[in-house]
């Protein structure tokens, strides 16, 4: 069966939004097939006929990598819903109607996932086979959607010698197989002679995408999924192998490099290598998906690790939340510029990294701050600072927050602490070993030991060598920053700013001192949580210098204290752990106002060509009558 094919005219091209949606979604689709590697037509012509023969499954197993599109529809009430946000409705306006360019999508279900599949053929070098998968209502017309989208004349046949459902559309030394299948379009982009993969693609039997990837369409509007458990146990050991070698190459001591920087970088290259091949062999899915809650006019990224059964990464993520963080009544402070808290436990295998980085700093600090005698000693001050720290380690509670506060001058003040065992020693060693780097020859801060007091806790302010703040300075911390830092028997607490981060950290000791037991054992963050506000940051500028500037004009116009926030947070899941990146309304609106500004920027560059080529033609000779 022939289908019928005309070209689309200059005028239905020249208008740029129409690609809005075809280009970034179908094109992708339709033309990801092109990039498989192919083999010579030489070779093809040389393969001996018995691997024709061999099974389906061991050249197209269940695909590596998944990207799945939730549907049409879905994507389309995005797309209003980001430009209605920006009050430029218009927009989405347009870019529904360009569809009309690519035959407004018929014969493509628009209510039904969509998206391709990567498969591995077997083998020491696996060939990626790309096949993309459609719902489609009809197929005479999904034809004519395609043909809408590729450039050239082609011409559209059924197929019929080999199988029913089969369709291919043909272009020079190019062809594109369709298989259609539980109402969906699997598409096979042929280029050459690639027989022995038309072969397999026209004999395999697809699964349902609706059913096989419920879940994705479910949980997200887009989604990109990583299966671990379909790379052949050959193939993941031959990667490592090579990964591991080229790891190992980079860790030789570059000429001129110190021992210490030596040291470092290759204890960083071989816990990598070790996390890489933990994660291939422990791993059995990595998902990164994408959705809209338009009630809560929020945005999410889910970036989902799902465990083997039975495998020490699911025993260890699911032991993840651990006990109350120490600093829980401080760390669910909200409309903070920035926070960081962390309250989790250290799987087994990763205590002996902490420990081996700490050791390595004991060690540094102890070669610059202590004679050889002193080192020999089992109660130096760098030992008995650096004791409670491992200890905690060795326990496998990584207890720890940071706070960037916005003070009543408007002005920003760091402030932190970290948890380690109970030690009497803490304090005095820690002042100690300030008093030590003060007397040492490359010291180039000026150091007041137990300059402050707060609750009971001296803190030793270390301050640079720097007479005068520069404007970034001023302007976010009221002049020139200091380091305070300071301990008692279970906590070191820091700060950094001018003299109102002490105040801060002071308020934040006295919320902790004061409350509860009770109020200490709820766990009111994640065990791993990020937030950033950025209206703060607004507030650090005036209205003329706001107004001097397009972008802070744009911020300040699109964000509120109630939606200003990106939270990340890491969870543990039933199979694995969950990180995810939250978006307030705010952030949203301001993807439609960029995107809206950059379309009346075309819009206008547009304009300004045309006129060009208008003076251009009238100031040519005009025929004589």
């Amino acid at each position: 069966m022939i289908f019928p094919y005309s070209a689309p005219s200059f005028t239905q091209r020249q208008f740029g939004w129409r690609c809005v949606f075809s280009l970034t979604l179908l094109t992708a689709l339709f033309c990801c097939g092109s990039l498989q590697a192919q083999e010579s037509d030489q070779k093809k012509k040389d393969e001996e006929p018995e691997k024709k023969s061999q099974s389906v499954e061991a050249l197209l197993p269940k695909p590596v990598i998944v990207v799945n599109v939730a549907s049409v529809e879905r994507i389309l009430q995005d797309i209003d819903f980001i430009f209605e946000l920006a009050e430029r409705p218009e927009i989405a306006e347009i870019a529904s109607a360009s569809l009309a360019n690519v035959n407004d999508l018929d014969g493509l279900d628009q209510n039904r996932n969509l998206g391709f599949e990567l498969y591995l053929k077997t083998g020491l070098l696996p060939q990626p086979v790309f096949i993309p998968y459609y719902p489609v209502s009809k197929i005479s017309s999904f034809i004519e959607t395609f043909q809408s989208i590729l450039p050239g004349f082609m011409n559209a046949e059924e197929r019929l010698p080999r199988e029913e459902g089969l369709y291919v559309v043909e272009a020079g030394n190019s062809a594109f197989y369709f298989r259609i299948e539980d109402k969906y379009a699997h598409q096979f982009h042929q280029r050459g002679e690639a027989s022995l993969d038309l072969e397999v693609f026209e004999t395999h039997q697809f699964k349902d995408p609706a059913q096989q990837y419920q879940q994705l369409t479910t949980q997200f509007d887009a989604a990109a999924q990583l299966d671990m458990s379909s790379i052949p146990e050959l193939m993941r050991t031959t990667f490592l192998g090579f990964f591991r070698t080229a790891i190992e190459t980079q860790l030789q001591q570059r000429d001129g490099e110190s021992n210490a920087a030596y040291e470092l970088r290759r204890m960083s290259g071989k816990q990598n290598l070790e996390n890489i091949e933990y994660f291939l062999n422990e791993a059995q899915q990595l998902t990164l998906g994408a959705h809209i809650d338009k009630e809560q006019k929020q945005g999410f990224v889910d970036l989902l690790i799902k465990a083997r059964p039975n495998s020490d990464l699911a025993r260890s993520m699911k032991n993840l939340p651990g006990q109350a963080s120490y600093f829980s009544v401080v760390t669910a402070r909200e409309t903070l510029p920035l926070a960081a808290s962390v309250s989790m436990i250290i799987p087994r295998r990763d205590r002996k990294t902490y420990l081996n980085y700490l050791n390595f700093f004991e060690t540094q600090l102890s070669e610059k701050l202590l004679t050889a005698d002193e080192r020999l000693q089992q109660t130096n001050s760098v030992q008995q600072f650096f004791a409670p720290v491992k200890s905690q380690v060795n326990k496998g509670h990584l207890d720890a927050f940071v706070q960037l506060v916005s003070t009543p001058s408007k002005k920003f003040a760091l402030i932190g602490g970290i948890k380690v065992a109970p030690s009497s020693n803490l304090p005095a060693a820690l002042l100690d070993m300030i008093n030590r780097v003060e007397k040492n020859p490359d010291n180039k801060a000026r150091i007041f030991t137990n300059a402050e007091t707060v609750q009971g806790i001296g803190l030793h302010q270390l301050q640079p060598d720097v007479k005068n703040a520069d404007d970034r300075q001023r302007r976010f911390l009221g002049g020139v920053p200091s380091l305070y830092v300071g301990a008692d028997s279970e906590v070191i607490w820091f700060a950094m700013g001018t003299e109102i981060a002490v105040a801060a950290l002071n308020e934040a000791i006295e919320r902790i001192h004061t409350a509860t037991p009770e109020e200490r054992k709820v766990q009111r963050t994640a065990p791993f949580q990020f937030e950033f506000h950025i209206k703060p940051w607004l507030q650090l500028f005036s209205e003329a210098e706001i107004s001097e500037s397009e972008i802070m004009k744009i911020l300040d116009g699109i964000f509120t204290s109630e939606n200003d926030l990106v939270l990340i947070t890491t969870q543990p899941t039933e199979t694995g752990v969950r990180s995810r990146f939250q978006f307030d309304e705010g952030y949203l609106k301001l993807l439609g106002v960029s995107i809206g500004k950059q379309f009346d920027r075309n819009q206008e560059r547009r304009a300004r060509r045309n006129r060009e080529r208008g003076q251009k033609r009238d100031a040519l000779p005009q025929p004589k009558p």
